[in-house]
């Protein structure tokens, strides 16, 4: 009975959060009555106050002593942060400033707002001993056991049953275990492009890829990518018509840094388009799992009829960010992956590809993406409210569907690098938006991570930011 009202509750408000994502509930409006529910969905009115509470936790519903419940007044914030324009001009990329950006990281002395990971994450870390523990008791001889590439047939089986539920039906024989998506996504560029061709990338785009694509002598083209709209495919076929591409690497799903989402009829687009000029796609899917709606966003291989797309992904934002478990899935490339796999980093540690396989197999990642996801979304409003009192008037926020980081455009004359250095003598870690483009051209910007845990010391920190901004 339990597990059936568990369902039902769920279903209920996965309704009123449709109504909420889309519009058709307004901040401030009073969503239905217990008993209006209750009859209308043809469940009890005990499982409506369930499902109530659920989303009055996650907060997007607030509750009203003798009026009911009603969608959570959002902050008045600006609006969303702008786009860049469309470009053909193939650029090379410099990462000095990233350098210094990246030495932050390293530093425990900071609050930590700068890194694009989930604090929730680490409630796992119990869990996984446990399952390493066990692992080793059953297969003691593991630290001598060497798997070559692909990787660790069971694991591959569960990163292929997890791809058919988003739509991407691959076969194991089409993933290759790697060391993170950033092994991922080298050697997919390693297979597909030699040095000084051109590859096609978001206006933002992780600042990760860009010293990639430097480190392998790679020039970028870039194309926008809209906080609220995702990858602006009319800019992306002005692009691939007028440069020669040899591959693209996009984010379809809470792009980093903008966490936009690309609707599914443009996806299917892009992939059309590419496919009509025989470009590769390379997806970095890392964020897809950490959807703050009800259903994951499908990636780009969900469209693919030809097997030219590929896929990279990991465990690192939502589960261990140590263990650097990650794939890619290529159906037209493993060959040719596997064998760059070797070259490189010969194989991925053998014990983390058990224990990840295990934790898969016994379903425990379902149940934790769910606490994780009821997280970040009451994150995203606490540091969005937080950021909307802090910062001067004219700041533009960033309202992801999921991921872990929120973009802000800074008003007039604040300089976003400027106020990164200025946090960090304030023992507060930000990064700064010039650092997610190979032209520089987000000067006034800036990613805060929402993934950590929102503690008066977030938010105090938040207060400094909004005065160093303002001054």
């Amino acid at each position: 009975m339990a597990a059936r009202n568990g369902t039902r509750y769920e279903q209920v408000a996965d309704i009123i959060e449709r109504q909420i994502l889309s519009g058709s509930l307004k901040p401030n409006e009073r969503v239905p009555s217990l008993r209006t529910m209750s009859r209308n969905v043809g469940v009890s009115v005990g499982t409506v106050v369930q499902a109530y509470l659920h989303l009055e936790r996650r907060g997007l519903l607030d509750s009203r002593p003798r009026s009911g419940f009603f969608v959570a007044a959002r902050s008045p914030a600006a609006a969303s942060p702008s786009a860049a324009r469309r470009s053909r001009k193939p650029r090379t990329v410099s990462s000095k400033v990233v350098d210094t950006v990246l030495s932050a990281l390293n530093r425990t002395d900071l609050v930590a707002l700068n890194s694009a990971v989930t604090d929730p994450a680490s409630r796992l870390n119990g869990r996984l001993n446990g399952l390493t523990r066990r692992v080793l008791r059953e297969l003691p001889e593991l630290p001598n056991v060497f798997i070559p590439p692909p990787g660790l047939e069971t694991l591959r089986r569960e990163i292929a049953k997890r791809m058919a539920l988003t739509g991407a039906p691959v076969v194991p024989d089409d993933i290759v275990v790697t060391n993170g998506t950033m092994e991922a996504l080298a050697l997919s560029l390693g297979v597909l492009c030699k040095p000084g061709d051109a590859v096609l990338v978001e206006s933002p785009t992780y600042f990760g890829i860009l010293q990639l694509l430097e480190h392998l002598r790679l020039k970028v083209v870039e194309v926008p990518n809209h906080p609220e709209h995702g990858i602006d495919a009319d800019a992306l076929e002005y692009a691939v018509s007028g440069s020669e591409i040899a591959a693209a690497l996009l984010q379809s799903s809470f792009n980093n840094p903008t966490g936009a989402q690309t609707p599914d009829a443009v996806k299917e687009r892009i992939v059309r388009l590419l496919a009509e000029r025989g470009i590769p796609l390379i997806e970095d899917d890392i964020y897809g799992d950490l959807h703050l709606g009800p259903e994951r966003p499908k990636p780009f291989a969900a469209f693919d009829d030809s097997g030219s797309v590929i896929t990279c992904a990991s465990i690192s934002k939502s589960v261990a960010l140590g263990f650097r478990v990650g794939w890619v899935a290529a159906p037209r490339h493993t060959t040719e992956l596997i064998r760059a796999k070797f070259c490189t980093t010969v194989a991925t540690p053998t014990l983390q590809q058990h224990v990840v396989a295990r934790y898969l197999a016994e379903g425990l990642h379902d149940r934790h993406l769910r606490r994780v996801r009821e997280e970040l979304a009451t994150n995203f409003e606490r540091f969005s409210d937080a950021i909307v009192d802090a910062f001067p008037r004219g700041t533009r926020l960033s309202r992801p569907g999921g991921g872990v980081v929120l973009w802000l455009e800074l008003p007039g004359e604040v300089d976003g690098l400027s106020l990164f250095r200025a946090a960090l003598a304030h023992r507060i870690g930000i990064a700064p938006g010039l650092i997610f483009s190979a032209s520089g051209r987000y000067e006034r910007f800036i990613r805060i991570s929402a993934g950590v845990r929102f503690t008066p010391a977030v938010r105090r920190a938040i207060e400094v930011l909004g005065r160093l901004a303002r001054g």
